[in-house]
């Protein structure tokens, strides 16, 4: 790709950038939230048509106007934002557009897609979580980043474009991933990764392209040749020394106490059963643990957006009536969801409509005071620093960090005493999750409990005072995050042992 060039309105998202990728290679593509990333992997996945640039495919010019016209080339795009259809089965969605997959070009294979879909997820170890015929809606977010990447594999493509693709998968699903990658690319097959996560770009890439602005800082630098902090300071222009913001031996000066009680907490299909534990003012709790261990159910069931069968939930000491999130929210609960463009925003509504109407709509009032949601709005954009020209401007228009914030913002304004975030970084970039980081610290220094689910590990030994591990439904470990390591948390999340086995895991 030479002098690629892609304007929406007056905003310029890539100005004159290069890019080339080899065969049987891994190439990243990395720099902060609005840089042009997911842009330029757009515009070679033939979802934007560039306003200027030559693209050359396997030697010969091309012009790849449509995704379809992508794809009959060879190139495949897994995005963030997933394309499927939802009310429709797993393969049905892995082989919807395949011709090879409908008898006489008209009637659709359904043993044979089924079959297929097995064998591909099979490759990732998943066929025995998910059932080739079940409902995409019925799947977790991971399972169905799963789904989006066979659908990807399926179509034998030889260039293969994953935006984000690991933001909601565990470490051993990413790994599992990632020998799928290494086998294709020895088969010839080139990857184009756009990613956030340091980790995983010097695990995998062989080289690396960082934008700025919309505009080509460093391009194709082998992986050997770059370190951790020469990307940071390329992708955001400085250093960034604090990561996860003041550390945890800081006295915060809040009295210690019980902010969340749970006591012999069951859900209501019986996965998680008789479950108890506390979070305290001035904690940040961490909730590790595998895909499919409980996780999100257990903070769902905690809100009230799934009907608990058994147990209590207290807040301050006052409970929480089973199955109603107004209930939770009156008493100081709130939930920040993992996936925020599906159940954390109203994506094609203004700004400050999104920020205030968690508050207006918990005030029960019949009518709008638009000027509070005004003030309300421009209180939280500059508490939190979300990056806007306008607050009448769609929420659909900020960058997924600042779409991040304006999450948070909308639950801050009920005043939570605990608040829970669920994959709280998952699709930012490195100064997003930064400032993210920050804002739950000042949080905790005001007495807010923190509670998060976070499959990054790092995230959860650097940000939290305590992590809780859960197993099949159940807690299978609870360890000041000072004693904590990553090997000792996979330990916990995935053997039937004790605790002082995976302790003995500690180098």
């Amino acid at each position: 790709m030479t002098g690629i060039s892609k304007a929406f309105g007056v905003v310029q998202a890539l100005d004159s950038v290069d890019f080339m990728l080899r065969a049987g290679e891994v190439h990243s593509l990395m720099g902060e939230n609005g840089a042009g990333k997911s842009t330029l992997a757009k515009v070679a996945a033939g979802v934007h048509t560039p306003d200027a640039g030559r693209i050359e495919f396997e030697g010969r010019p091309v012009r790849i106007e449509t995704p379809a016209a992508a794809l009959k080339l060879g190139i495949s795009i897994v995005m963030q934002e997933f394309n499927s259809l939802p009310d429709m089965p797993v393969y049905e969605n892995v082989f919807l557009g395949h011709r090879s997959a409908y008898r006489h070009g008209v009637f659709l294979d359904r043993a044979g897609c089924i079959r297929r879909t097995r064998e591909l997820l099979a490759i990732f170890g998943m066929e025995e979580q998910i059932n080739p015929s079940q409902r995409l809606r019925t799947l977790s977010v991971a399972q169905e980043q799963i789904v989006e990447i066979i659908k990807a594999v399926s179509h034998d493509s030889k260039l293969i474009i994953l935006d984000e693709p690991t933001a909601s998968l565990t470490e051993r699903e990413a790994e599992k991933l990632f020998e799928v990658i290494r086998k294709l690319k020895e088969q010839g097959v080139g990857f184009l990764i756009v990613s956030h996560r340091f980790a995983e770009v010097f695990a995998i890439s062989d080289r690396v392209t960082v934008l700025r602005d919309g505009c080509l800082v460093q391009g194709g630098v082998p992986m050997s040749q770059i370190s951790e902090q020469q990307l940071v300071r390329a992708m955001v222009g400085r250093e960034i020394s604090d990561f996860f913001g003041v550390g945890r031996d800081q006295a915060y000066g809040v009295e210690r106490r019980p902010a969340l009680e749970v006591e012999h907490l069951s859900d209501e299909w019986g996965f998680i059963r008789d479950l108890s534990f506390a979070a305290y003012t001035g904690e940040i709790l961490g909730i590790a643990g595998l895909v499919g261990s409980g996780r999100t159910t257990l903070m769902r069931n905690l809100f009230g957006a799934e009907c608990r069968r058994g147990g209590a939930v207290r807040v301050d000491g006052r409970d929480i009536r089973p199955g109603s999130p107004k209930d939770a929210i009156r008493k100081g609960l709130s939930l920040v969801t993992e996936n925020r463009k599906e159940e954390g925003l109203l994506v094609n509504m203004p700004i400050f409509v999104n920020s205030s109407f968690v508050k207006t709509a918990n005030n029960g009032r019949f009518a709008l005071n638009f000027r509070e949601e005004m003030r309300d709005c421009a209180e939280m954009i500059r508490l939190l620093d979300i990056r806007t020209q306008n607050s009448r401007n769609l929420a659909r228009s900020l960058s997924g960090g600042n779409q991040q914030k304006l999450v948070v913002s909308k639950w801050l304004l009920t005043k939570p005493k605990v608040l829970i975030l669920d994959e709280p970084t998952r699709g930012i970039d490195v100064v997003a999750k930064a400032e993210i980081y920050g804002i739950l610290r000042s949080l905790v220094r005001r007495g807010v409990c923190v509670v998060i689910v976070s499959s990054e590990l790092p995230e959860i030994l650097g940000l939290c005072d305590r992590v809780l591990v859960m197993r099949d439904g159940a807690i299978a470990a609870d360890w000041p995050a000072a004693e904590a390591t990553e090997e000792g948390i996979l330990c916990a999340a995935s053997f039937e042992t004790t605790i002082d086995d995976c302790r003995e895991e500690r180098p």
